[in-house]
């Protein structure tokens, strides 16, 4: 039986509630869409069950040991609170971390179904080797861990780049999802600057198990291009052969009356995205962006002279080539799809070509006013402490945060 299946047999009965803000403005366009139920749940809401904390975290490297593994503390949460007989299932990119390992082991030798999928890069890692000793490699058995093909994605034709945790029920609450910028590793802790979402929903739980048995099955598919529409939020999962939803996003802005829209990734090299921005930012919207690590192609769109109001804001975040920004999420806060309103972006994607063409990725697209709230005051003090980009100066963007354009599938990921 798959994941998704065990989970449809043991949740017969879902709370019907309304979509959040801006739900009916989401509505996916792209090829492959389902649609499921929504239920009660929102990123902001707790609820009467408030020992899951929903909505966004964010860990900080240099900010103590509470803000440091404020991600790595919520899921370590999560597993402890998972019940004999439920599932855990996990798809990340990088695995090394021995306690999250020890955490997922001991839950399944009390009973609870663990089942883990890992971009095969993950097989060079202890912890690796501690998930396999501790849950076997049977997919047949109610607990596993399986790897993708050496130098493939699960499903893409490049690498597993998912970063994400899905729990049947945990601490008294069924449906919980972590979508998450964080690889499992000391490193997302100790040196990036990360966030993850925790969402309580059905269908989106479903949604999400729909993609990750697929992951599971491994069956290469260069155009997987699925969208799924669970009441207020949209999750689109990867690869797409073509196009990308950003581009998307981005063509339905409004710069009337005032738009704000902030970018914070790891890597950035999609060139159709950066121009965007820039005409985005020349009809009057508010544009900053952060980075790690940008593309020839995208910097010289974004700072390309003749603006008419000043170019995007743009800023490295990278610090002794040790700390660095790793969030992958885009805030819109003003007109889009005819409306003003607040959307948050956020997934495990790198906006460059193999983000979207070539890896197994997940993004969760959510209109929701508070929650954008909450993402803008992580992004303002990020932002505030990076380094400045010249406007209009292609020169004064330093070597160091320089890579390689996109063109092959191939490059840094993260």
């Amino acid at each position: 039986m798959s994941v998704a299946e065990a989970a449809l047999a043991v949740s017969c009965v879902v709370a019907v509630g309304t979509v959040g803000p801006g739900g009916a403005a989401l509505a996916a366009t792209t090829e492959s869409v389902a649609v499921v139920r929504p239920v009660s749940g929102g990123p902001g809401d707790e609820g009467t069950r408030s020992a899951v904390r929903t909505g966004p975290i964010f860990n900080s490297p240099q900010a103590g040991s509470a803000r440091r593994d404020a991600i790595a503390d919520q899921v370590a949460r999560l597993i402890a609170g998972t019940p004999s007989g439920e599932t855990i299932a996990v798809a990340m990119y990088h695995f090394a971390s021995l306690d999250t390992a020890a955490q997922l082991v001991a839950a399944s030798r009390r009973k609870v179904h663990v089942q883990v999928v890992l971009d095969h890069e993950s097989t060079d890692y202890v912890a690796y080797k501690r998930l396999r000793a501790g849950l076997g490699r049977d997919r047949r058995k109610s607990s596993w861990v399986v790897v993708c093909g050496r130098g493939r994605g699960c499903i893409g034709p490049s690498f597993n780049h998912n970063k994400f945790f899905l729990f049947s029920t945990t601490l008294g609450n069924r449906d919980v999802v972590v979508q998450t910028s964080a690889n499992a590793t000391d490193g997302a802790r100790d040196t990036q600057w990360n966030d993850a979402l925790t969402i309580k929903d059905a269908a989106v739980h479903e949604g999400y198990l729909r993609y990750f048995d697929d992951l599971a099955a491994r069956h290469p598919n260069g155009d997987y291009h699925s969208t799924v529409q669970a009441g207020a939020y949209r999750i689109d999962f990867f690869p797409w052969a073509k196009g990308d939803p950003i581009s998307a996003a981005l063509d339905k802005v409004s710069c009337a009356g005032g738009t704000r829209i902030r970018l914070s990734l790891g890597h950035f090299t999609w060139a159709p995205i950066a121009q965007r921005l820039w005409k985005l930012d020349d009809a009057g919207c508010r544009v900053q962006v952060v980075f790690d690590r940008i593309g020839r192609r995208a910097a010289r769109r974004l700072t390309k002279p003749g603006g008419r109001n000043g170019n995007p804001e743009i800023r490295y975040l990278s610090e002794n080539s040790r700390v660095y920004a790793h969030s992958k999420y885009l805030l819109i806060d003003g007109g889009y799809e005819g409306t003003r309103q607040k959307v948050v972006f956020t997934g495990s994607n790198n906006y460059t070509a193999v983000g979207f063409h070539g890896h197994d990725e997940a993004m969760v697209t959510i209109a929701d006013g508070a929650l954008e709230d909450r993402y803008a005051a992580n992004f303002d003090p990020l932002f505030g402490r990076a380094h400045r980009i010249k406007a209009t100066g292609m020169a004064s963007v330093p070597a160091a945060v320089l890579e390689q354009d996109d063109g092959r599938l191939t490059g840094s990921v993260e």
